[in-house]
């Protein structure tokens, strides 16, 4: 095998590695993505804490401000997406930010009351340590991946390589 195939190798089996003993812990701390808004992390961490799932879906369903602000945010992004087609927007992109920010405070004043009544927030507390060194680990080794494919000229694609 020539050097391109065993570091191109080399980099795939580390990224197997990587997703294979970092994506049970990192799977509900998606960054904006997954069925929760990007609360996934603190839908794990509120769980590590000791409140259950019905505890968390009657905070956010009895909460009278939440269906309003997501209402609001829907009005906005469609008037803010309608007037950036047309080319005519006046103050709909900071209506939209404003409703954003609502929803946004609206949540997290929720998710605080959720964790001042968790019973082992010091369970969460390791959680959460335990995924930010998890994150940082994953950073550095997609760093060490990227900068060795980088300085030996080949790519990260996984793909076939030819030879040059």
């Amino acid at each position: 095998m020539n050097r391109k195939t065993v570091v191109s190798l080399i980099s795939a089996a580390s990224l197997m590695f990587m997703a294979a003993t970092c994506s049970p812990a990192l799977a509900f701390g998606g960054h904006g993505h997954g069925r929760h808004g990007g609360d996934g992390h603190l839908m794990m961490l509120a769980h590590a804490a000791g409140l259950t799932g019905q505890q968390i879906h009657t905070a956010f369903k009895n909460d009278p401000n939440l269906k309003t602000d997501f209402t609001n945010l829907k009005t906005a992004r469609t008037a803010m997406n309608t007037c950036i087609v047309a080319g005519t927007c006046t103050n709909q992109v900071a209506t939209y930010a404003s409703a954003q920010q609502a929803l946004t405070q609206e949540k997290m004043t929720i998710w605080q009351n959720l964790f001042a009544s968790a019973p082992n927030k010091a369970q969460a507390t390791s959680v959460m340590n335990q995924m930010t060194a998890l994150n940082e680990q994953k950073h550095a080794l997609m760093k060490q991946i990227f900068s060795s494919a980088k300085s030996s000229g080949t790519p990260v694609t996984g793909g076939p390589q030819t030879e040059q």
